[in-house]
């Protein structure tokens, strides 16, 4: 086993440190989506969703089965799928759009969500902790999770409606667009990031894994547990799916 591995925090010791602190309303728990709170990835869920429905033809589900191809290869990046995916989403009604995510997350995302994550934001809840998931996904991917696991605040990639009807412009929620995100947060609530959490897999998430006092990897895909070995940051690893069975409670 390398050094990373020897160095994951046991699931249940974190939730006991976690408990030993002090209630504290003003702190926030950010929490990732994909990899995160689920296994896997929810716009692959969507995509999926998409293209089964029958409103693709087998030449561009082939074509978008490539992208997602190269992208799990690494050959592409995060705003390429995001345009591809998006793309196939012009013209849809919003109304539309919310029953693609319910679907999406009833046949493919429900069972893949983590147990651990669940007590773990329910941990933060029982310290009167406030809790957001901030993600690269879209409300519409994000949502049916954040119900599932009582969750209300969400920072997300913004799809944008002109008069019901999806235009393919969007506004990303990612890199440094969540630091972004959660500092405004900060000034409205009056709270300090310093005190903060934020959950993740990725390095991606650097610019907010660096603003928040207490950053976490968790499930970290191998070039972030290597800086969180070199920055002592905790890391976790979720094993257990399925947590949607029932609501987490509040």
């Amino acid at each position: 086993m390398g050094r990373a591995a020897k160095l994951v925090t046991k699931f249940d010791h974190y939730v006991e440190r976690l408990a030993a602190v002090p209630e504290d309303e003003s702190v926030v728990a950010y929490f990732d989506l994909d990899r995160t709170l689920i296994a896997g990835y929810s716009i692959t869920a969507l995509a999926l969703e998409k293209m089964w429905s029958g409103s693709m033809s087998p030449k561009r589900i082939i074509a978008h089965a490539g992208i997602f191809l190269g992208w799990g290869l690494g050959r592409s990046d995060y705003h390429q799928l995001l345009t591809a995916t998006v793309q196939e989403l012009v013209g849809m009604t919003e109304r539309e759009m919310v029953e693609l995510g319910e679907r999406a997350f009833e046949r493919r995302l429900r069972p893949l969500i983590y147990e651990e994550a669940g007590r773990l934001i329910d941990a933060h809840r029982q310290k009167r902790h406030q809790v957001a998931i901030i993600t690269s996904a879209t409300h519409y991917q994000t949502a049916p999770v954040a119900r599932a696991l009582g969750v209300e605040k969400m920072f997300c990639t913004e799809l944008e409606i002109d008069r019901g009807v999806i235009t393919g412009r969007v506004t990303p929620c990612h890199g440094a667009g969540k630091k972004t995100a959660a500092l405004q947060y900060s000034l409205d609530i009056r709270a300090d990031l310093n005190d903060a959490y934020f959950y993740t897999d990725s390095c991606e998430d650097l610019p907010l894994l660096e603003a928040v006092g207490r950053p976490v990897a968790a499930n970290a895909k191998p070039a972030l547990s290597k800086i969180a070995v070199a920055r002592g940051w905790p890391q976790l690893t979720f094993e257990t799916q399925g947590a949607a069975s029932r609501a987490i409670a509040a």
